[in-house]
């Protein structure tokens, strides 16, 4: 009896957790992951990037720009919290909504007051609208008080790439130190 019983909770634990518990941490993880075009931006060093960029090991895509008063700083902060101790292989790359004020300069700096391994994309408005819209992400420029200023309007979910460079789900906001931990302990 105690082996059948020990054979059972193995298998429970062995299988991973279900999509509801999944969810219930912010995890909407797709049944098939989706596979994406390539694309082309460059990165905070001034390297080009583009799908081959996103395999071989988890991506954690973040859209937002340096600029962020709140929701930037503090989901950056989150991962780089979650994810210190933490020894899969795996990257975060915040991509800019913002490519006319964010260069690679500044998203460098930026990056990397969050965590040294942190990746920055930016690029044309047209190559970020193209990413975004095959990973349905939204963004869009809002006027801000005072003429010729603006803030960016943008999805506060955590792009999930796979490594083999297809779109897995998104962690939705808001962004939890534990649950980041749980979800990224579940990546195969």
């Amino acid at each position: 009896m105690c082996l059948v019983l020990g054979a059972l909770v193995a298998s429970i634990v062995t299988r991973g957790p279900t999509q509801e518990q999944l969810q219930s941490l912010g995890y909407y993880r797709f049944e098939s992951p989706r596979p994406l075009n390539d694309f082309e931006l460059i990165d905070h060093e001034q390297n080009p990037v583009g799908l081959y960029s996103l395999k071989n090991r988890w991506s954690l895509l973040f859209f937002g720009f340096t600029y962020c008063p709140d929701v930037c700083p503090t989901t950056l902060a989150v991962l780089s919290n979650a994810l210190a101790d933490n020894d899969k292989r795996l990257q975060v790359i915040l991509v800019s909504v913002d490519p006319d004020r964010d260069s690679p300069q500044v998203l460098a700096r930026y990056i990397k007051s969050f965590d040294p391994e942190f990746r920055g994309y930016t690029g044309t408005f047209d190559n970020l609208v193209s990413i975004a819209t095959q990973l349905n992400v939204a963004f869009g420029k809002v006027p801000g008080p005072e003429l010729g200023t603006y803030s960016v309007e943008h999805s506060a979910s955590i792009i999930v790439i796979n490594p083999d460079g297809k779109y897995a789900g998104f962690i939705k906001a808001p962004h939890q130190l534990q649950n980041i931990r749980a979800i990224v302990n579940t990546f195969e």
